[in-house]
């Protein structure tokens, strides 16, 4: 996919800029910072932190940055510019075609699919084509993921939540507690698992326990290591306890489930 131009922009003065996208690239524009306005073919939008803008070619555009946005908190986004004729890109962008503005909130994954992005646009004698697809195609993917839920009153509960998802992953072969993972947020635990629930139909540890889950199947796939000690490597207090909710999900044992796997091993 040919990737046009992709970068991160920060704004400590007034800005304004009005163009036409051009005939040869979709833009996408995500707000990460502070407060600006865009107006998107005569629409004019207040754009705050997790706000997408979507312009595609021979969109009217115009992004307004005041000064007096810029005493509270500086004005930061990551954008991306893809080739109009793009296949993919256009298979994509059809599925968004009437949409111009929405708020998919701030996910951490997302800016660091995009960070990795321009890192790579930015390499000047290794940079690799396949590398930069399968980089782009993720983004928007995830991306999609994001704008699945729609731009709902709810957009403020589907960050948290997803920001929540996002500390669980990283830190679920630990022993976290729900005290830890509500401080991550900001939230109490009472309020953080109330949003967590309400977005995802399950509660917090409900969800480590699965991540667990899934990472135990994975080591006894490709590794050598005894069952208590993946029980151990992926955050299980003890293996009385990875056994108990191993069999309660799958309704084997791990031992069965390993002999599955290695029939003959």
């Amino acid at each position: 996919m040919r990737i046009m131009m992709t970068g991160y922009s920060k704004h400590t003065r007034s800005f304004y800029s009005p163009r036409t996208v051009s005939g040869e690239h979709y833009l996408l524009r995500l707000q990460t910072e502070g407060f600006c306005q865009a107006a998107l073919n005569g629409t004019v939008y207040d754009i705050v932190p997790g706000d997408l803008l979507m312009c595609k070619p021979g969109d009217r555009y115009e992004l307004n940055i005041p000064l007096e946005e810029l005493h509270a908190h500086p004005s930061a986004d990551y954008y991306l510019g893809l080739d109009a004729n793009e296949p993919w890109a256009q298979q994509w962008w059809g599925e968004f075609k009437d949409t111009q503005k929405l708020n998919i909130g701030i996910d951490e994954m997302l800016i660091s699919m995009w960070k990795l992005l321009i890192h790579e646009t930015r390499k000047v004698k290794d940079s690799d084509a396949d590398i930069l697809d399968y980089l782009a195609r993720s983004l928007l993917l995830h991306m999609k993921r994001l704008i699945a839920g729609g731009d709902s009153k709810n957009r403020y509960e589907r960050s948290v939540s997803n920001q929540i998802k996002s500390f669980v992953e990283k830190n679920v072969t630990e022993a976290i507690t729900l005290r830890e993972v509500s401080a991550s947020v900001g939230l109490s635990v009472s309020r953080a698992s109330q949003i967590f629930k309400q977005t995802f139909g399950q509660s917090i540890m409900d969800y480590a326990i699965e991540v667990r889950l899934s990472l135990a199947k994975e080591q006894m796939l490709i590794g050598c290591s005894t069952l208590q000690e993946i029980a151990y490597l992926c955050g299980f207090a003890n293996y009385t306890h990875f056994n108990r909710l191993f069999h309660s999900r799958y309704k084997m044992s791990p031992s069965d489930y390993r002999k599955q796997l290695r029939p003959f091993g």
